[in-house]
C-alpha cells in the first residue's frame, strides 16, 4: 500500500538523476523488521506465496538469520527502508545470497545493484569459498542481476522451496 506521501516521493525520485540518488546501504537492526518483511512478502506474494519455511525468516530475522552468523542489508532512502538483502551461513566458507528486493516504485534505480555490491563485498570480508542462491526462471531482472556479477547456473536438487527452479553460484578466488 502507498500513501500520498509515497507515491509523491516515488515521482520526485523519477525524477532525480540516477547518479544523485542518495541510497544508504545499512546494517539490519531489529526496528526494520517490518520494513524486511514487507519488502519480501510483497515479491513473494507477487510471484508465489509465503510458504510455512519462510515466515520464521520474517517474524524473527534475529534468530534465524543473525544469531545463526548471518547477516541482513538494508537500502535506506530518506530515512525509508526501500530494500534488503541477507546473507545466510551454510558453513565458514559458504553463505546463501537471500531476501533480496526492492520495493515496487524503488525498481530500476540501481538498489538491487548497490545491495549487491554489499554482500558481495561481506563475502570477500568473511573470505567465503561462494555464494548460493536459488531462484526462479520467472524472475528475468534478478537473473540478469545474479549473471552481471558472476554467478553461474549449476544443478538444482532438493530446493528448500518449490519456487526455487534455478540454483546459481558464485565462486571466489582465494588470494
Amino acid at each position: 500500500m502507498f500513501n500520498s506521501r509515497s507515491i509523491h516521493k516515488q515521482k520526485n525520485i523519477f525524477n532525480m538523476e540516477r547518479e544523485k540518488i542518495n541510497v544508504q546501504i545499512i546494517s539490519y537492526e531489529d526496528s526494520h523488521r517490518d520494513a524486511f518483511r514487507e519488502i519480501n512478502y510483497q515479491w513473494l506474494t507477487q510471484y508465489f506465496e509465503v510458504t510455512e519455511y519462510d515466515k520464521p525468516f520474517f517474524e524473527n530475522p534475529r534468530k534465524e538469520i543473525l544469531d545463526k552468523n548471518g547477516y541482513i542489508f538494508l537500502a535506506s532512502l530518506e530515512n525509508e527502508i526501500v530494500g534488503s538483502v541477507a546473507l545466510e551461513r551454510i558453513t565458514d566458507k559458504e553463505y546463501t545470497l537471500a531476501k533480496m528486493g526492492v520495493k515496487p516504485g524503488f525498481q530500476g534505480l540501481r538498489i538491487g545493484q548497490l545491495l549487491m555490491d554489499k554482500a558481495l563485498e561481506k563475502a570477500e570480508e568473511l573470505n567465503l569459498d561462494s555464494l548460493v542462491l536459488y531462484t526462479n526462471h520467472q524472475l528475468v531482472q534478478a537473473l540478469n542481476l545474479y549473471c552481471k556479477y558472476g554467478f553461474r547456473f549449476e544443478r538444482l536438487e532438493n530446493p528448500l522451496v518449490e519456487r526455487a527452479t534455478i540454483k546459481m553460484v558464485k565462486k571466489f578466488i582465494s588470494s
